[in-house]
């Protein structure tokens, strides 16, 4: 295959939606990338998977890792003339990884990210990091049940605004109040759930001298899709949510797909040697109740197709986890639709991606990363357990 053309940025934003991470995680105008630095490790993943055959078994945790388009590096910044100035010492910037945005194609995107593991450093650390970080392992539910809540955004379309958790709740909480959590990120219309930040202003997202950079994406320029809302509304100190709008019988769906794509994922993993340290998963819902029925047909209508073709059960999201369109549109009808369109009839109801490579290596011999699968078993629980809950 050609390599595709090289993509020019020249304007980048911070990154809307994000509920965790380090600082300096950007977006492209567009908002459909994540542009965000890497160390060399964690390009090394993701170029490895993504240059994997169909007998690597690496390959099947392909569905399961945001789209990989290539690499960038800062060259230069632009003037108000227009032209690139250099940088001095532009060998020391670092890469960053270019990669699909996952909550992009939703219209109001709900998102948790939990960090999977009951290990947080790698075992080239410094003595002082192993100590403090297995203190802070053991001082939270990293170390008894291998994930920790790293933050969440809930749609609450009463209010059109989004319900905030923090990092800080996810290191304040004992094993025993982890449902919590899950209320918080799946609350159905009867629960009430309490604002825990006060009101801010919004972010400036406006970005004046715009660097100028190169990005490689040798692994293919990204399909534009429908553009998400991205304007967060912060609630008033002491506020609670209610009548959240999502009726159970479709929070249930939402959950049994999740459950389904943990079940897939835990199969890839138990065959895999490789250690994930402080790697996440990424959940991703669509809020609006309209958009996630839409998408939920679509999801169930691909499954039974796919079953039929393959004679077995097997997940209705296409290889790259999007929600494949429907088979019987003809390139006609394509033809006259637009880009936006195309892309909402292939938005999936749920996205449940790994993220954050940056400790992530291969480990021949040492069989599967125990403590990434305890966690997981931890997250499938609480899910199974929310699940009763609405069902109840």
């Amino acid at each position: 295959m050609t390599p595709s053309p090289s993509l020019s940025l020249t304007d980048r934003t911070p990154l809307a939606n994000q509920v965790a991470g380090h600082d300096g995680v950007m977006s492209d105008a567009s908002g459909s990338l994540v542009i965000k630095p890497a160390l060399a490790r964690e390009i090394a993943f993701y170029q490895t998977l993504n240059s994997s055959d169909r007998e690597d078994p690496i390959r099947r945790l392909k569905p399961f890792v945001p789209k990989f388009l290539g690499t960038l590096r800062l060259e230069g910044q632009l003037s108000s003339a227009g032209d690139v100035q250099r940088l001095e010492g532009k060998e020391e910037v670092p890469e960053s990884v270019v990669l699909e945005n996952l909550s992009y194609a939703f219209t109001h995107p709900s998102i948790l990210d939990v960090k999977l593991g009951t290990v947080l450093y790698d075992p080239d650390a410094s003595e002082e990091k192993k100590q403090r970080m297995d203190k802070q392992a053991r001082e939270t539910t990293t170390h008894e049940l291998g994930i920790r809540f790293t933050g969440c955004t809930t749609w609450h379309a009463p209010t059109q605004s989004y319900i905030l958790t923090p990092k800080s709740f996810g290191k304040s909480i004992k094993p025993a109040q982890l449902p919590e959590g899950m209320v918080r990120f799946f609350p159905s219309s009867s629960d009430s759930i309490a604002s825990l930040l006060p009101p801010t202003p919004p972010a400036d997202r406006s970005v004046e001298g715009a660097p100028a950079v190169s990005v490689d994406t040798s692994g293919g320029i990204p399909p534009t899709p429908i553009t998400a809302s991205n304007s967060t509304s912060v609630p008033s100190e002491g506020q609670t949510y209610k009548d959240h709008s999502i009726p159970s019988t479709l929070l249930v769906k939402v959950l049994n797909i999740i459950l389904e794509e943990i079940d897939r994922l835990v199969s890839v993993l138990s065959e895999l040697e490789i250690r994930f340290v402080g790697g996440s998963l990424l959940i991703v819902y669509e809020g609006d109740p309209e958009k996630l029925t839409e998408a939920s047909d679509r999801y169930e209508l691909n499954k039974l197709k796919a079953a039929h073709a393959e004679g077995e059960e097997r997940s209705a999201f296409s290889d790259d986890g999007s929600n494949p369109s429907d088979d019987d549109e003809s390139e006609e009808d394509e033809d006259e639709e637009d880009e936006e369109a195309r892309a909402a009839r292939k938005c999936p109801p749920v996205r449940v991606k790994m993220i954050d490579f940056a400790h992530t290596w291969l480990a021949q011999g040492e069989g599967p990363d125990q403590g990434v699968l305890k966690g997981l078993a931890t997250l499938r629980g609480l899910i199974e357990g929310r699940k009763r809950e609405i069902e109840g």
